[in-house]
Formats: C-alpha cells, structure tokens, sequence
C-alpha cells in the first residue's frame, strides 16, 4: 500500500511503524555499505598487488590480530615517517628484495629459521646501526630456539617503532620496544 493511501481500518500508529520501519531499512544498508568499505580497505592493505604489499603470510601462522597489529604499525610509519612496511613470513628460502629508500623489510622464513630485516639508510641512522646488526643478526635467535617467531617480530617492529620515535642520541634497549597490543601473542 503507498505512504499516501490512508486505510480507513488502520490503526493509527501504523504509519508511525512503516516510517520507522523505512528508516531502519535505510540505516541498516548505510552501516552495511560502511562496513564492505572498511573491510575492502583492509583487504586492499592484506593483499595489495606488487612489490609494495605489507604483509604478507604464506604459512598462515600469524593470527588476525596480529596481521592487524601489523598493518596498524604500517599506517602509523606510513603518516609519522612517509615510511612503507613490508613483512614476508615465507614458505621457502628469502631472497631479499632491493633496498629502497622508504620501505623497512621484514623477512622470516621460519623453517629455515632464517630472518632478513633490511632498513634504509636513513631509518638506520635514526635507530642507531647498532640496533640494525642486532635486528639482522642475533635479535631472532632466542625466539627460533623457544619456537615463538611471532614474538620476536612483534619485538622487532616495537624496536624499530621505539627507535624512531626516540630523541636523538638516546639508546633504544634491545630487549624490549612493543607497539600498542603485542603482535607476538601466542595464538590459542
């Protein structure tokens, strides 16, 4: 029946309720348009094509939560520093990508027990080389021996998080930096 169609055996409060009801029609498809968006945005960020996507996880180890943390910490490089992330938890032997002036890489082939973390130039410098050669050469040796990997890129993007936003000339501790929720929490 149209809106404009008054039933002379309809109770009273029945336009009230289809007008109530038209609104709630129109809300409910507003919130679910928000949501697809919010949700293509992260699936834009997950799997980006290219060189220049930020995480990507081919054994399907890290939690939602913490792929979240991740991307999170990308966005927050990206609007503090002009900086990409780049995360590669692999399958097979890491061939690490070209250096590039902007983006931090983060490799981590776990069977192999191999990590590469390559930062640019300047992102070293600000960090301190020293917490460089610690990332890339003993930081995720505690974690392959006590099988928590997720861990220990959790701490290592905290330290690199802590080591940028430290004033110059402080030191950045090597065994701890977290940003905001832990991204090395044991899935359960």
């Amino acid at each position: 029946m149209p809106f404009g169609v008054h039933r002379r055996d309809a109770p009273p409060w029945e336009g009230l309720l289809r007008s109530l009801g038209v609104i709630f029609v129109f809300m409910g498809v507003i919130w679910l348009f928000w949501r697809h968006y919010d949700r293509t945005l992260e699936m834009m960020d997950a799997h980006r094509i290219g060189p220049k996507h930020v995480l990507l996880d081919k054994t399907n180890t890290l939690t939602d939560k913490q792929k979240k943390a991740v991307r999170d910490l990308s966005r927050a490089l990206k609007s503090s520093f002009g900086l990409e992330l780049q995360v590669i938890v692999d399958v097979e032997p890491l061939d690490p990508p070209q250096q590039d002036m902007a983006t931090i890489f983060i490799g981590v082939y776990p069977d192999g027990r191999q990590a590469v973390v390559i930062l640019p130039p300047l992102v070293e410098r600000a960090v301190g080389r020293e917490l460089a050669s610690h990332l890339s050469k003993e930081h995720f040796s505690p974690y392959w021996q006590s099988g928590d990997w997720p861990g220990g890129l959790g701490k290592a993007l905290g330290l690199i998080w802590n080591g940028l936003n430290e004033p110059a000339g402080q030191n950045v501790p090597l065994n701890g930096g977290q940003y905001r929720g832990k991204i090395g929490e044991q899935s359960q």
